[in-house]
C-alpha cells in the first residue's frame, strides 16, 4: 500500500469511527493517532503535527492525561518533533511524557523505562 493509499484509508477509518462511536471515543481517537502517524511517514509534517497535537489534547480531555493511549499519542508527537528538527520541543514533550508515565504507571514500568530511553536519545541529538 502506498503512503497516499494509507493516508486515505486512515481518513476513512477516522470518518467511520467518528460516525459510529462519536469524536471522543477511544477507537476514534486511536484512528486519528494512526492518521497522524501516516501523515508523518508520508512527509506531510505540518499536517501530521496538527493532527497529533489536536488528538493529544482531545485524548487528554476525553480519556485523561494518564491514559496509556494518551501517553502513546504524546510519544508520536515527540517523535514527529524530533524528526522535523524541532529538538527543544521534542525534549520538552518527551520529558512531559516521562513525568506523566512515571506518575501513572510507576518509575519502573516498561513504558516509563522506554520513555526515559527515548528522552536520552533525543537529548543526545540536540
Amino acid at each position: 500500500m502506498s503512503e497516499v493509499d494509507s493516508i486515505q484509508a486512515r481518513r476513512t477509518a477516522v470518518s467511520l469511527a467518528t460516525s459510529r462511536f462519536g469524536p471522543d471515543h477511544r477507537e476514534t481517537l486511536k484512528a486519528r493517532n494512526l492518521l497522524g502517524f501516516a501523515l508523518h511517514r508520508a512527509g506531510m509534517l505540518e499536517e501530521a503535527e496538527r493532527e497529533l497535537r489536536t488528538t493529544k489534547e482531545d485524548r487528554a480531555r476525553a480519556l485523561g492525561p494518564a491514559d496509556t493511549e494518551t501517553l502513546f499519542g504524546q510519544s508520536l508527537l515527540a517523535y514527529l518533533l524530533f524528526d522535523s528538527g524541532n529538538l527543544p520541543e521534542a525534549v520538552t514533550q518527551q520529558r512531559m511524557l516521562v513525568e506523566a508515565s512515571a506518575a501513572a504507571l510507576g518509575e519502573r514500568h516498561p513504558i516509563t523505562t522506554s520513555c526515559h530511553s527515548s528522552l536520552e536519545t533525543i537529548r543526545g541529538n540536540s
